[in-house]
C-alpha cells in the first residue's frame, strides 16, 4: 500500500478498535455480531488491510456511529514545534510596503487553540507610515533579543531583553526595533473570538 493507504488503514483500524473496546467487545464478539470473520477484523485494526465501503457499512451500524466516524482524522490536543523546523510567514507593512515583521508560529497545527502565541522578529527600521493595531482579547510580549518600542495609546515604552509588557488587545499598538541588529520578541496572544486589523501575513 502507499503512504496514502497506509495513514488511512491505520486510522479506521484504531477507530474500529477504539469503538470496539468502548463497548466492551471483544474481536470474537464483534466477528459474530458483523459476521466477519475475527483474523480479518485483527488484520484491520492493525491497519493491515483498508476494507469495503460495504464491510466498513456493515461495521458501522453494528457499532452504531456514522460511517464518516472511522475516516475522522482525530483532533490534536498538542502541537510540538522544534527550532529551525517552523514555518516562518512575512508581514507586510508601512508605506513603502516594506516586508518589516518576521512571524514563527509556536501553535501551528493545533485545533481550536485559544492563544495565538508566536515569535516575532522585527526586520526593518524605516517605520514611517507604520500603523498601530488592535483586537479583542489580551496579550503578553517578552523581548529576547535586541530593544523594541512599545506604543500602547498615545505612550511609547523603551523595553530591553528581559523586559514584558501585558496589555489589553483593543489599546492600539505596535512593535518597532531600536536595534541595528533585528529585535525579536515572544507575543502570545489570548483570542476570545476573531481577530481583527491585525498585520496581513505574506505566505
Amino acid at each position: 500500500m502507499d503512504k496514502n493507504k497506509v495513514d488511512l488503514a491505520k486510522r479506521i483500524g484504531a477507530r474500529v478498535q477504539e469503538l470496539r473496546e468502548d463497548q466492551g467487545l471483544k474481536l470474537k464478539e464483534l466477528s459474530e455480531i458483523t459476521g466477519l470473520s475475527s483474523s480479518f477484523l485483527s488484520r484491520m485494526e492493525h491497519g493491515a488491510t483498508v476494507p469495503s465501503i460495504q464491510t466498513l457499512q456493515i461495521i458501522s451500524d453494528s457499532l452504531k456511529v456514522d460511517i464518516g466516524y472511522l475516516f475522522k482524522e482525530e483532533e490534536k490536543k498538542y502541537v510540538i514545534t522544534y527550532q529551525g523546523s517552523r514555518k516562518i510567514n512575512h508581514s507586510q507593512r508601512g508605506a513603502k510596503g516594506k516586508v518589516t515583521y518576521k512571524v514563527e508560529s509556536l501553535a501551528e497545527g493545533m485545533i481550536n487553540p485559544f492563544m495565538d502565541p508566536f515569535v516575532l522578529t522585527c526586520l526593518a527600521r524605516d517605520h514611517e507610515g507604520f500603523e498601530s493595531v488592535q483586537h479583542g482579547g489580551q496579550e503578553i510580549i517578552y523581548v529576547l533579543e535586541g530593544e523594541i518600542e512599545m506604543t500602547l495609546g498615545k505612550k511609547q515604552f523603551v523595553m530591553k531583553k528581559g523586559d514584558a509588557v501585558y496589555h489589553d488587545s483593543t489599546i492600539p499598538h505596535k512593535v518597532i526595533s531600536l536595534s541595528k541588529k533585528p529585535a525579536k520578541i515572544l507575543s502570545v496572544n489570548l483570542m476570545p473570538g476573531k481577530r481583527e486589523n491585525v498585520p496581513e501575513l505574506l505566505r
